[in-house]
């Protein structure tokens, strides 16, 4: 997949897709709604693979976007196929 980008060929952020079995296989897009001004977001769908730690400077996650987790290690975004960024709010 090329990362798409926009008029100033800024690179989209990805994430990696939930419904792999091994994460990072497939990245998607993040998608961005404009009637909220911010990320669409997902507070249901479910990942299908076990989150791993991710060294941030890994090149196949380069594209990625990371966060920290409660243990203070780092993994990628996951988002469905329709871009929206998997969150828990607990």
């Amino acid at each position: 997949m090329q990362t798409p980008r926009d008029e100033n060929f800024i690179p989209a952020k990805l994430a990696c897709l939930n419904t792999d079995t091994i994460q990072g296989t497939n990245l998607v897009s993040i998608c961005l709604s404009l009637s909220n001004n911010g990320i669409c977001v997902n507070e249901t769908d479910t990942i299908s693979f076990t989150m791993k730690p991710i060294d941030p400077k890994d090149e196949n996650y380069v594209d990625c976007w990371i966060f920290q987790g409660t243990d203070g290690l780092t993994y990628p975004a996951v988002a469905n196929a329709d871009g929206e960024l998997l969150i828990d709010e607990a």
